[in-house]
């Protein structure tokens, strides 16, 4: 039998308002909840459901499966945005994390819930970034690659390898690993972030000694060369606040080609963060006020 969402009492059932904190919020904490929104008249909701039962059964243990008729629980259903049948939202950690709408095949199902199981590269993963943290760049990639070797299929360790490989000057390894990720995975926002850093990277400067390039600012303000390079430098590491925060001064204190040139990296950096993350909009508001 496959794993679904339980009431109070632990028996397996469909999930109901006075069941849904425990069944689905509670127990995507312990593991993901796939939860289906779901309505008796609905022909494709018929034909997703054994798709469901059946990926829930193999994944028991990893996953639970949460199945709400929208016609019982309306407010639920309001609740989560549900406007179209069926839909899948995906919980962990109390939070949705992902969704589908639509009555998708077998295969399109798995990658959805692969993304967020939990797998042993995980570990080396997290391992190998709290490597980098600590300034061993070099043992962080090794144990990346191995993990690569071991779980070929992971994207994720790709993409924390490209991180790595940047931030330590690797342009041609990074550039290499972002072009091995699939075409569905170079559109999500943290790859488009590594691209941009990646390619600001390749086409400036970044060999200086960013002590040297610091101490140049602190000494002269109006070095607008000296902060190109250091935003350019602070975004290839990742440090994006502290690039903007070079080229919104290039902006205020530059004239001519070099004020402009700030200003496009500041809405090229914009644009990579997307709309959503909270630093665009306050450094909107910053390049606005310096424009006005």
């Amino acid at each position: 039998m496959w794993q679904l969402a339980k009431d109070i009492d632990g028996k397996n059932m469909d999930v109901n308002a006075q069941t849904f904190q425990t069944a689905v919020i509670q127990q995507s904490h312990e593991m993901p909840v796939l939860t289906d929104f779901w309505a008796d008249w609905c022909s494709p909701c018929k034909m997703l459901m054994p798709i469901l039962a059946g990926l829930a059964e193999e994944y028991a243990g990893k996953l639970a499966l949460a199945k709400i008729n929208t016609d019982q629980e309306q407010q639920l259903a309001s609740q989560y945005g549900v406007r179209s049948l069926p839909t899948v939202k995906l919980f962990k950690n109390g939070e949705v994390v992902d969704e589908f709408m639509g009555a998708l095949p077998e295969s399109a199902v798995r990658a959805f819930i692969e993304k967020h199981l939990d797998r042993p590269a995980d570990n080396e993963i997290a391992a190998a970034m709290e490597l980098a943290t600590t300034g061993d760049r070099t043992q962080a990639a090794t144990l990346l690659k191995q993990a690569l070797l071991d779980d070929p299929g992971y994207e994720k360790i790709s993409i924390a390898l490209a991180q790595i490989q940047l931030e330590m000057g690797s342009l041609d390894d990074a550039r290499n690993t972002l072009n091995s990720l699939s075409d569905k995975v170079r559109f999500e926002q943290p790859v488009k972030t590594l691209v941009a850093r990646l390619e600001l990277a390749e086409s400036g400067n970044i060999s200086d000694d960013k002590n040297e390039l610091e101490s140049a600012v602190q000494i002269d303000a109006r070095n607008l060369t000296a902060r190109e390079k250091l935003g350019s430098l602070y975004f290839a590491e990742g440090n994006i606040a502290a690039a903007m925060d070079q080229w919104l001064e290039i902006v205020r204190l530059g004239t001519g080609d070099s004020k402009e040139a700030g200003r496009k990296n500041l809405l090229r950096t914009f644009e990579v963060l997307g709309p959503a993350n909270p630093d665009v909009n306050l450094y909107r508001r910053r390049l606005a006020q310096i424009l006005n």
